[in-house]
């Protein structure tokens, strides 16, 4: 009897992730994640720290064979969820304002730069001003390059939602564009 169920906790063991492993093998795209969907580094920290600190807290649930990354992904868009409504409700009591980081010009290709830069920060604002449901998605398949599937798994959505809201999320950042550039 006690050689039977031996086997099955050697197996349990080794389905369990390791702190270490945690870190090492998922560390990159989701601090990478967390950046894409903060775009400032000190609350990407914030959140990569937040995110890890409750992954591991929760360490003997998660299991190699269902996928980390999606448990590490769905923890973080949760929790910068909660930190932004956090946020809007201090916000009405107090409002913020940011100032700009100083500019670091070069005299070689200024132009090209700048137009880079604009393009950069018009998608980026497009992409912000997207509903949550439709932009946690986007970031998830463009910025972590997650498939549609580890997605819908992510954030327990139907296979056909998710594609739905990244089609969606294309239409109105091409609208967008369109409306900013014109025909060019």
């Amino acid at each position: 009897m006690l050689n039977s169920i031996l086997p099955i906790k050697e197996a349990e063991n080794l389905c369990c992730v390791t702190e270490a492993q945690l870190v090492s093998k998922y560390s990159d795209s989701v601090y990478r994640f967390c950046l894409s969907l903060v775009y400032r580094r000190e609350d990407a920290d914030d959140l990569f720290q937040d995110t890890y600190l409750h992954a591991l807290s929760k360490i003997e649930k998660i299991n190699e064979l269902e996928n980390p990354q999606n448990f590490l992904f769905s923890t973080a868009a949760s929790l910068w969820k909660s930190k932004k409504r956090k946020f809007a409700r201090r916000n009405r009591l107090a409002p913020e304002t940011e100032w700009d980081d100083a500019c670091n010009c070069d005299s070689e290709g200024i132009e090209e730069q700048v137009l880079a830069e604009e393009e950069i920060l018009m998608v980026r604002r497009l992409v912000s001003t997207l509903p949550d449901k439709i932009r946690i998605p986007v970031i998830m398949y463009y910025t972590a390059e997650m498939t549609v599937a580890d997605i819908a798994e992510a954030l327990k959505l139907p296979v056909g939602t998710v594609k739905s809201h990244l089609s969606r999320a294309r239409g109105i950042i091409k609208k967008g564009l369109l409306d900013e550039y014109g025909n060019e």
